[in-house]
């Protein structure tokens, strides 16, 4: 009887244990993420998989081409892109290395790639299509590094803010909240 009693002590403390552990490992991500969102002014969002859709819709994700997303946060946008569009190249910039390490670690196809870099510091040169989900105050200090060192013929394409100085060539607007869609081609 005795040892009945201190074996479920014993599987009862090491459940208690374990999800000690567990709270406070998501305690430090929440932190982490937190305290990058004020480092960067940027929270982390995920974009949402309509806009995959919506993008398909479009028809202008053609093949050989390079598409970039300027803060890729957890990659999970761009692995559902790559899955879909396996003869597109796939390249993210994260500077959130926690986001980073989950996106490299758990988003693995041959045709996308992450990088742990502040995208103000990228070459942009050689994307056909880049995406941003940003704030408009990082689009407008962005835009000029897109006039300087994007290709020629590239699109631009922003979900929900649109740049100060841009004129989009579309826009897909939604009346769900982070569903549009702004267009450029510079």
């Amino acid at each position: 009887m005795y040892l009945s009693t201190v074996f479920v002590y014993f599987i009862l403390f090491s459940i208690l244990f374990i999800l000690i552990l567990l709270g406070i490992v998501l305690f430090l991500i929440v932190l982490t993420l937190w305290v990058s969102g004020l480092k960067t002014g940027v929270p982390f969002v995920k974009s949402k998989n309509t806009i995959i859709q919506r993008l398909k819709e479009l028809d202008i994700l053609k093949p050989n081409t390079v598409f970039c997303d300027l803060g890729s946060g957890d990659g999970g946008f761009l692995y559902n892109l790559a899955k879909e569009f396996k003869n597109i190249e796939f390249v993210g910039y994260e500077k959130n290395e926690l986001l980073y390490l989950f996106a490299k670690t758990f988003n693995r196809l041959p045709n996308l790639k992450f990088y742990c870099e502040d995208f103000f510091k990228a070459d942009l040169s050689r994307f056909d299509y880049v995406y941003v989900f940003l704030f408009p105050f990082l689009l407008e200090k962005l835009e000029p590094k897109i006039k300087k060192e994007a290709k020629k013929e590239v699109f631009i394409i922003s979900n929900s803010f649109s740049f100060p100085r841009l004129k989009p060539f579309k826009i897909l607007e939604s009346p769900k909240k982070l569903e549009t869609i702004y267009i450029y081609k510079v």
